[in-house]
């Protein structure tokens, strides 16, 4: 029956999987589903746990019995023969570290995984503009739901546009923000997916005396 062919599937993982590091990282499109494994068993009267971000539980299992908590209920199908875990239909909130946790007379972490979930959508805004006879200055943010948002600011003048000051470290790897061509680009991605937002610089500067011959990407 299906059970029977999800669990199979799942030996297979374990498998393959066997010689793998105890931790990972996994990157996952939303609404997939992610397959979880662990490589090692667990002896009788052991507590066993599948743990998210350290502090908060998946399942447990003890004595053959298992318990899924209130919050994973619906999305979960655990395998107790091989401690498999798939949690369905991802989001954006599932990126974190899933944790498998034996306990009998110690603690021990039996698999370890980081899990990123694709980008989410990021939205380029303009904070301020401030224009003269001959230059324009502006600061623009980028936004996104999970990473904390960055900001710029630039200077242009008839034929140049730079940033105003050094760019400083970007607080989230996966999002920049910078000038391209005539264009403000904000950019969010990783191994799965991208999202952008851009601007054109005439539009934030709301009037159109500029006629680029140069860049410069920050």
């Amino acid at each position: 029956d299906q059970q029977n062919q999800i669990y199979n599937f799942m030996l297979d993982l374990k498998e393959t999987w066997t010689e793998a590091e105890p931790s990972q990282s996994r990157f996952i499109q939303t609404n997939k589903d992610l397959v979880l494994t662990v490589a090692e068993e667990v002896q009788k009267g052991d507590l066993f746990h599948w743990k998210f971000n350290d502090r908060k539980n998946i399942i447990r299992l003890l004595s053959g019995e298992v318990d899924y908590f209130d919050d994973y209920k619906n999305r979960v199908e655990f395998f107790k023969q091989n401690l498999s875990l798939i949690l369905k239909n991802v989001q954006l909130s599932d990126t974190g570290i899933y944790t498998a946790v034996v306990s009998g007379n110690e603690d021990k972490t039996l698999s370890k995984c980081d899990v990123t979930v694709q980008v989410s959508p990021v939205l380029l805004s303009v904070d301020s503009v401030f224009n003269s006879p001959e230059s324009c200055n502006f600061t623009v943010s980028c936004t996104t739901e999970l990473s904390p948002s960055i900001s710029r600011s630039f200077t242009c003048d008839r034929h140049t546009c730079e940033e105003a000051s050094p760019a400083p470290s970007d607080p989230a790897p996966s999002l920049h923000l910078y000038l391209s061509d005539v264009s403000i680009i904000c950019n969010h991605s990783n191994r799965v997916s991208w999202r952008n937002d851009t601007k054109e610089i005439q539009q934030v500067e709301l009037r159109t005396f500029i006629s680029l011959n140069s860049t410069k990407t920050v």
